[in-house]
């Protein structure tokens, strides 16, 4: 292990750098977490997700302060978490900032869920109401409890690390 690196936090932008490295080198399911209120939806694509707790159900996801549904998210107190399907990866860029505002919602195929939009064939959807929330950094952590799940039957999650989108390979 010769090309090993290592960071000190005693190097603060070496330990930056290599936290940046290190997170690449995670995998995640790609989602789009989904809000609306009164002018319309808002959503934005997120990996930081995961669940908290099956009792009660909930499930926490970080969304970055400067993204713009992240004010509607915790005025309007609801979410979706849309868990993305393979088929899903074209919806990734314009959840990214490629397309503005609501406008991203004209890509896909939505519907209108317990008050959120959800992706109608996603690998799951999540639909959450607002219970936490916590400043840190460049996010707001949010956790939610769930209030419904709609569930795909076909598995193939989208899966990204380190700039690729993957599959999950199953193993005997």
């Amino acid at each position: 292990m010769s090309d090993e690196k290592i960071w000190y936090a005693a190097e603060h932008e070496n330990v930056a750098a290599g936290f940046k490295l290190a997170m690449r080198r995670l995998a995640a399911t790609v989602t789009i977490v989904s809000t609306a209120d009164d002018e319309g939806y808002h959503g934005l694509a997120a990996t930081a997700v995961t669940s908290v707790s099956a009792e009660p159900p909930s499930i926490l996801a970080c969304i970055n302060r400067s993204a713009s549904p992240s004010d509607v998210l915790i005025q309007r107190g609801r979410f979706a978490v849309n868990i993305l399907h393979a088929d899903n990866a074209g919806l990734v860029p314009i959840f990214s900032g490629k397309i503005k505002g609501p406008e991203r919602f004209n890509h896909g195929v939505w519907e209108h869920l317990d008050g959120v939009p959800v992706l109608v064939d996603a690998q799951a959807v999540i639909v959450c109401t607002l219970a936490e929330k916590l400043v840190f950094g460049t996010h707001t952590v949010v956790i939610g409890t769930v209030d419904a799940v709609r569930i795909r039957e076909d598995i193939d999650p989208l899966v990204y690390q380190d700039g690729y989108f993957g599959k999950v390979v199953r193993q005997a």
